[in-house]
């Protein structure tokens, strides 16, 4: 953030959890997030995917810690979210930006497509908030 906003938007003592932020939308909102204030929890189907961007939020002074989660099962969902409040203690916000596509025109999309995108990109966004 710019210093003209510094105490506009302070997430000091904060917990968050940014799915899906292996790169992309979630990496820029986790580096937001950070920036304000917030400690972060980061979030991709695989750990190694997150150290880089693990070590770049801890250089912000943030406390940050990688967590394994696949979006589109349930246990999954529910481990990071005990791993998570063990780590900090508290979770204070969640963006739910993890999704997944299939990357062919619309009118190519396969049922089996549609089956693997709808759960990542749909049901993910009502169970990751329970």
């Amino acid at each position: 953030m710019s210093d003209g906003n510094a105490g506009l938007f302070d997430l000091s003592g904060r917990v968050a959890i940014v799915t899906g932020t292996s790169r992309g939308l979630g990496q820029y909102m986790a580096r937001a997030l950070a920036k304000a204030g917030a400690d972060l929890v980061l979030t991709s189907r695989t750990r190694e995917s997150l150290r880089a961007f693990e070590a770049e939020i801890k250089g912000l002074g943030r406390r940050a810690v990688s967590l394994e989660l696949d979006v589109r099962n349930l246990e999954s969902i529910e481990g990071m979210a005990a791993e998570a409040e063990k780590a900090f203690g508290r979770l204070d916000i969640l963006v739910n930006n993890a999704g997944c596509n299939v990357r062919k025109p619309a009118l190519d999309v396969t049922w089996d497509d549609w089956n693997l995108i709808c759960p990542a990109n749909d049901c993910a966004r009502i169970w990751t908030h329970h």
